[in-house]
């Protein structure tokens, strides 16, 4: 995945509140975290499907956004905004509540538009 580089902070100031609001940066930056999940034995189809039926149920009930596969993914808001470490919190409690979920894992807050280094961890 590509991604564009973080302007400068010579640039950042130089840049008017619509370019720093287009660009996602400054004020507007946006964190989302990525998730790992690891199960005890691994999923049917059927168990699968339940699983991310229930993380999918789970992650919009708190208003957040997921994308990813059964075992990994990257959690960031549906709106404009950053992910609180408290929900963060709270969904990695649920998830290692979760039935078959033998350890789950969640990053540190990352930028949801430049940060890909959580892909190589999945």
């Amino acid at each position: 995945m590509k991604t564009s580089p973080r302007p400068s902070q010579r640039r950042l100031r130089q840049w008017k509140r619509r370019q720093r609001k287009k660009h996602h940066v400054g004020e507007f930056q946006e964190l989302g975290f990525a998730l790992e999940v690891r199960f005890h034995a691994e999923l049917d189809d059927a168990a699968c499907d339940a699983w991310l039926d229930a993380l999918i149920e789970e992650v919009e009930r708190m208003g957040l956004a997921y994308g990813g596969g059964d075992t990994g993914g990257f959690v960031s808001t549906w709106e404009r905004g950053s992910v609180t470490l408290a929900q963060r919190d709270a969904l990695l409690a649920w998830v290692r509540s979760y039935p078959g979920v033998s350890n789950a894992k969640a990053s540190e807050l990352l930028d949801a538009w430049r940060d890909d280094s959580w892909v190589a961890a999945l």
